[in-house]
């Protein structure tokens, strides 16, 4: 894929932001986890936290194996595997662990290549000038949950790239008034789905926009859902070969040891009850295996409010990046100022306004109609709706593809120049906002939590 000489400066402007905060990331957690050890999942689950997110990918560089959730992120320990082999080489020439630095380099890859694609939906496929989709990118990056996502180690980072490549893949299509060959849409779902199932949804929701009819034509159905249902299928063997087993020698481990586990579990219940993993989840709708992961107790207009369009555009003062699971950050915060929530409505009804004048477009559609699921199962049952801001990069980037349907829409020029002047202004705020506040916390000291267990 050919780079346009904009495309480049661009991409290198957010690259370069991206590596500074990765950088004092690194800085952050260097001494602690550039270390040879044998119990490093632990020394990762004790000293690593930013935000909700996991350190699974550092642990996965580390010790290869199937240590991501399998049925949700099932080639992703695939995709893992070269990177782990050149952190082993990096060990066994310096005897240090690399994992930070090679796990920076892949965030970094795919940071400056949404940056391309962003960019080229909103110029290419939704025709707005070099200018204004150079605008709306440098928003997408300014906004809290998009920058946290491109420093954390977690899998959203790729998601994200993934959702944006195939929007714009079959949107490209779409304009051009044909349909993505059918090989191409397949992979497609195989990868994206193959890293987080459920984005999988994104690119059949995409391809139902862009095929209407033609998506229910039974070789393609067959075959696109046919995929997915083979990235289920994997998931579901990986659990059955590597994770079912270790729960069957803790189940027998518990049988041969019933009173005394029983005994650990009433220790742990009394120790345990006022750790933020168990004050800070919602009561479930049930107790079955599914329904034990949702909460139909935590607010959802706060948690709209302060979360989703909150704290997943412009951080909170208070508890900056603190795990909710693992700290004593409440589920909601309140801002402090009048102003955060004027910046917060300003943004909202930028997106409304975007979505109203861009309602007949197919593109649109395709990014509206993929986050339904993530609606429905965050907001409606409430996964995760604890940590729901997480969870941005599923959805965040609705907000220029919204705002660029505003921008072309608006012929008279007064009009269109107020809202780019408004769209710069939010752009600068929470630029010097959600950096500021970054920075500020890369420079607080790692904070253990392993005095829960000791």
């Amino acid at each position: 894929m050919r780079l346009y000489r904009e495309e480049w400066i661009l991409g290198l402007v957010v690259l370069l932001l991206l590596v500074i905060l990765n950088g004092l990331l690194i800085a952050k957690y260097d001494a602690l986890f550039s270390v040879v050890c044998d119990d490093y999942g632990k020394l990762l689950s004790y000293n690593y936290h930013v935000s909700g997110f996991d350190a699974t990918t550092y642990s996965v560089l580390t010790e290869w194996g199937m240590k991501y959730d399998v049925l949700r992120h099932p080639l992703l320990p695939y995709l893992m595997y070269l990177p782990y082999g050149l952190n082993q080489i990096l060990i066994s020439l310096t005897g240090i662990n690399g994992a930070l630095y090679v796990a920076a380099v892949i965030i970094l890859f795919f940071g400056f290549c949404t940056t391309i694609i962003l960019y080229r939906i909103l110029h290419e496929l939704i025709g707005i000038g070099r200018w204004d989709a150079t605008l709306l990118t440098v928003f997408f990056f300014s906004l809290a949950y998009v920058l946290v996502t491109y420093i954390a180690t977690d899998h959203f980072g790729i998601s994200l790239f993934l959702i944006l490549w195939s929007v714009y893949l079959i949107g490209k299509a779409s304009k051009e008034g044909r349909v993505l060959s059918t090989w191409k849409s397949v992979l497609l779902v195989l990868l994206t789905a193959g890293v987080t199932l459920t984005n999988g949804a994104k690119v059949l929701a995409a391809e139902l926009i862009a095929r209407g009819k033609g998506f229910f034509h039974w070789r393609y159905f067959f075959i696109a859902c046919g995929c997915l249902l083979l990235t289920v299928g994997l998931g579901l063997w990986e659990e059955r070969v590597y994770v079912y087993p270790k729960e069957q020698a803790e189940k027998k481990y518990f049988q041969e040891h019933k009173a005394e586990m029983i005994q650990k579990a009433r220790e742990n219940h009394e120790r345990y009850k006022n750790a933020p993993w168990v004050i800070h989840k919602g009561k479930p709708f049930g107790k079955g295996s599914i329904l034990k992961w949702t909460d139909k107790t935590t607010s959802r207009w706060e948690t709209l409010k302060e979360n989703v369009f909150g704290e997943s555009l412009q951080l909170h003062d208070d508890y900056v990046l603190d795990d909710v699971l693992n700290s004593g950050r409440p589920v909601l915060l309140s801002y402090h100022y009048p102003w955060n929530y004027a910046v917060e409505v300003l943004l909202v009804l930028l997106l409304l306004a975007g979505i109203c004048c861009g309602f007949r477009e197919r593109l649109l559609w395709m990014c509206l109609l993929g986050i339904v699921p993530d609606a429905l199962m965050h907001i409606g049952l409430g996964f995760a709706i604890n940590e729901i801001y997480i969870m941005s990069a599923h959805w965040i980037y609705i907000f220029p593809i919204a705002m660029a349907y505003l921008l072309k829409v608006n012929s008279q020029q007064l009009i269109a120049n107020s809202v780019r002047s408004l769209i710069v202004l939010l752009t600068v705020y929470l630029l010097i906002h959600n950096v500021w506040l970054i920075v500020e916390w890369t420079q607080q000291p790692p904070v253990s939590i392993a005095f829960w267990f000791d």
